[in-house]
């Protein structure tokens, strides 16, 4: 959030500060601007104007202010907090609560609230400083618009996507309006915007948001300018998403090289870049290039933030879970682990960061079976996530989605049904029945009905995902992927296997264009389509797919986990069917034809 100085002659402001941008978690430390020798003239300060005219005396709240500023900077909140809101107090007393500086006073302590996630507090500062402003300033003066932007940013972040929509294009339009289309201020509120619709589903608009944002930055500061690689940095993460996995991996390596060249090779920006480019080739399933970027960013961390930093955390959990992808669970845990312990620690049990951390680690755990042990943590982050952002948040819709997949793990399909239910509403209210997140819910929800043996109701929500898949996201989407393969398994089931066929050839031509043939998904695909063929007695087709992925299960995941095991013992059946093909062979079928389905519970 940006501060400002209350009292004429005092420390210019910060300036209109970015948003939060998820995609780079990353918070420097400002020990370096802001040494202690600042904070030691400003104290001197204080003591002698208090002692010369008072407490509240404009010098002496102006320097209390710009000490709040410096220690704000310096993550030292502590500190920082009994001095705004002694210069709060001091403002009412002086110049009344709808006095400007009142007013800069109360967003000052609201932002310092905010980046501690005191949301509630923060919200009440923000809103009294927001009606302020209107009533004085107009509603396209910049000190209201900042107001606007930073209130907007706190309700994004707790979920109100339909209250901060309105704040994000009145920003956007009072700078377009004030400085013009090309400030700086106007292309980060564009990035704003498009962040909130890229939030609500919104992908088109936001596509044209942010390529107008970074076209912006191109012509007026440059290729390789901070502002123009952070809105490259944007554009590539909705790529990202979209699936446009190529144009994402240009643009993220033009900013890794950007950055470094800028910053340097260990700056925490340039260290986010390579996190945000592992995690492309992560989704891409080019996991032996993810990998190093992974520790690169890890180790550079570890060295320039020390092991308990929440960026260094954020890659520990990000390489637990390309572990995890690999099957590699016993490397995964312990990453896990660190980053849930040294989370609740740093950050505090009920922070966000921390829920997460709970969420993936309990998804390891039931990766390896051991349910009994996952199902208190998926309960410990949406219980949370219920008590810091209510019911409807989007964080506490996936983790409903996520205990209902736990429960339909256990077998506990009733159980599991009034989840998904409960994710599919909450997800439809919030997002809308198209967004990517609502249909992926609703493919869930159709999974735990085909479980139960309602074959209709669930192929008529699997009919209806997908058609939506098509028309939102295209045909090679992994979400439209999911769906297909999702309707290809019930079709499987019902032995409707010529119409099961060419859905899986779809998938599986699909995966190997979008993730490469050695993905896991991509070996799940063979597997499924092997499964069918075996189903309709092409042995052989069913063999040589059989073959391909066990040799990427063994490459991927070793000789003795399970997935590699049960891939074998399909091998050998198909085998087996071949050579004696005038006989009925009995296979144990529980499990052998299961189809993967797509269930995100890491956060990377």
């Amino acid at each position: 959030m940006a501060r400002n100085a209350i009292f004429p002659g005092a420390r210019a402001a910060a300036g209109f500060q970015g948003p939060k941008l998820k995609s780079t978690n990353s918070k420097s430390t400002d020990a370096e601007n802001q040494p202690q020798d600042l904070v030691n003239t400003l104290n001197s300060k204080i003591r002698r104007s208090s002692k010369k005219n008072g407490d509240r005396h404009p010098k002496t709240l102006t320097s209390a202010n710009n000490l709040a500023m410096a220690l704000h900077d310096m993550a030292r909140y502590d500190e920082a907090e009994p001095l705004y809101r002694q210069v709060l107090d001091g403002c009412n007393v002086q110049l009344g609560g709808m006095h400007p500086y009142t007013l800069t006073s109360a967003d000052n302590l609201a932002g310092l609230l905010f980046d501690q996630e005191r949301l509630q507090e923060a919200e009440t500062l923000y809103r009294h400083a927001l009606n302020g402003r209107i009533e004085l300033l107009g509603e396209r003066h910049l000190d209201t618009l900042q107001t606007a932007n930073s209130l907007a940013l706190l309700l994004e972040q707790t979920g109100r996507l339909l209250e901060a929509e309105p704040l994000f294009r009145q920003v956007y339009e009072g700078h377009q309006a004030q400085l013009g289309e090309r400030h700086p201020s106007t292309l980060q509120s564009a990035v704003n915007l498009a962040g909130l619709a890229q939030a609500r589903g919104l992908l088109d608009e936001a596509m044209a948001l942010n390529r107008e944002a970074l076209e912006g930055s191109r012509q007026q500061f440059g290729e390789t300018d901070l502002n123009t690689l952070q809105s490259a940095n944007s554009l590539a993460r909705l790529l990202h998403e979209r699936g446009n996995l190529e144009e994402a991996e240009e643009l993220h390596k033009s900013v890794v090289s950007g950055r470094k060249q800028k910053l340097g090779p260990r700056d925490p920006l340039t260290l986010t870049s390579l996190n945000n480019l592992a995690g492309l080739y992560y989704t891409w399933g080019r996991l032996d290039e993810a990998e190093p970027l992974f520790f690169e960013a890890l180790e550079g961390r570890r060295e320039r933030l020390g092991d308990a930093h929440p960026d260094t955390l954020q890659s520990a959990n990000n390489l637990a879970s390309l572990f995890q992808a690999r099957g590699r669970l016993e490397k995964a845990e312990p990453l896990f682990r660190e980053a849930l312990e040294g989370r609740r620690t740093q950050l505090g049990a009920l922070h966000p960061d921390t829920l997460t951390s709970a969420n993936n680690l309990a998804s390891l755990l039931q990766s390896r079976g051991r349910l009994d042990e996952a199902e208190p943590l998926f309960r410990e982050a949406l219980e949370g996530r219920k008590g810091l952002f209510g019911n409807q948040h989007p964080d506490t819709l996936t983790s409903t989605n996520n205990l209902a997949g736990l429960m339909r793990a256990r077998g506990q399909h009733q159980k599991a049904e009034t989840l998904y239910e409960e994710a599919l509403d909450g997800r439809r209210d919030l997002f809308g029945k198209n967004h990517p997140d609502t249909l992926m819910t609703a493919n869930n929800f159709g999974l735990c009905l085909l479980y139960r043996g309602l074959v209709v109701e669930a192929e008529t929500i699997f009919c209806d995902a997908l058609k939506s898949c098509r028309e939102q996201l295209g045909d090679r989407h992994p979400y439209t992927l999911t769906c297909a393969n999702s309707l290809a398994g019930m079709l499987h089931e019902a032995e409707r296997y010529d119409e099961a066929e060419p859905l899986l050839r779809e998938v599986l031509a699909g995966l190997r264009a979008q993730l490469g043939d050695k993905h896991p998904d991509t070996l799940t695909g063979a597997n499924n389509l092997a499964g069918l063929l075996y189903s309709l007695g092409d042995y052989k087709e069913a063999e040589s797919l059989f073959r391909e992925v066990l040799n990427g299960r063994r490459s991927q995941l070793g000789d003795r986990h399970p997935d590699t095991v049960h891939t074998a013992n399909h091998l050998a059946a198909s085998q087996q069917a071949q050579r004696h093909l005038v006989e009925e062979i009995p296979v144990d079928s529980a499990g052998m034809w299961s189809f993967s389905f797509t269930n995100a519970f890491c956060k990377i």
